[in-house]
């Protein structure tokens, strides 16, 4: 939702990379060095960004809440990045050329999606039943795995308990039993689940009542088992996506630094 604060901040913005493109065309005009213009401008706005890691480091003296450096840093990364289309020459040549620029670029996508997901994640996770941290989970999913083993295992005393046991070893141990792939936890969706409640719903008609409250039961578990899965999918892609946004970063960096090097080397200005 925009709201008026969010609006400001984006018109400060776009306002600040229209300014820097007029600056661009105007030096440009009077044949001066528009790239070294960007370059500084690119230099001290990427160093801005990492005032944030700085932040979150810093506890014992109060220098405004880590919200509000968040919040910089967002859109001072959008300014980054726009620059960066300014500074940058097409076509890309040669191969550190194109390894900064594609560092850049991945850092940029990368925290894009982390902005993006960082306000999905926490609203679909609250539109569960309950919600537990990452470090609760791979517990959580072993005693359910345990409790539907339980309940397959009554089933079997059941006159039509081969039915529920039955399925249970063919399409549930393996649901409960083994990790979700890499797809799930990249984009997780619910269609594993809805395909095995209706196929555990298929099996009433083989079923009496004590069956099914075993059903029932193996239902719920399932839909457990999914909340879980789904959580884990939710909170480990957010954590891993800071941690390559975060190694991206320092690695450029690294990068950015022997750029600066080469061209002050270049142009006689290092010595």
């Amino acid at each position: 939702m925009l709201t008026r604060k969010r609006m400001r901040l984006i018109a400060v913005t776009m306002a600040a990379v229209a300014l820097t493109a007029l600056a661009v065309d105007w030096i440009s005009r009077r044949l001066g060095d528009e790239s070294t213009f960007t370059g500084i401008v690119l230099l001290l706005a990427t160093s801005s960004l990492y005032l944030l890691s700085i932040r979150k480091r810093i506890v014992t003296y109060r220098v405004g809440p880590v919200a509000a450096w968040l919040q910089w840093h967002v859109y001072a990364g959008t300014f980054t990045s726009l620059v960066f289309l300014m500074h940058i020459r097409w076509p890309v040549r040669g191969p550190f050329e194109l390894c900064l620029a594609g560092c850049f670029i991945f850092v940029a996508v990368s925290g894009f999606a982390l902005g993006v997901l960082s306000r999905l994640t926490p609203l679909r996770l609250s539109a569960l039943r309950q919600e537990h941290a990452l470090e609760q989970i791979p517990a959580l999913q072993y005693a359910v795995a345990e409790q539907a083993h339980r309940v397959a295992l009554s089933s079997t005393k059941l006159g039509e308990g081969a039915t529920l046991s039955e399925y249970y070893q063919r399409r549930l141990l393996p649901y409960f039993q083994t990790q979700r792939s890499w797809l799930y936890r990249l984009l997780p969706t619910g269609g594993r689940r809805r395909q095995l409640l209706l196929e555990l719903a298929d099996l009433d008609r083989y079923l009496a009542s004590s069956g099914l409250d075993c059903r029932q039961q193996l239902s719920t578990i399932v839909q457990s088992k999914d909340d879980l899965d789904y959580q884990l999918a939710l909170q480990s892609r957010l954590r891993w996506l800071f941690k390559v946004h975060a190694a991206l970063t320092w690695s450029l960096v690294i990068l950015i630094a022997v750029h600066v090097a080469l061209v002050l080397g270049f142009s006689g200005k290092l010595l």
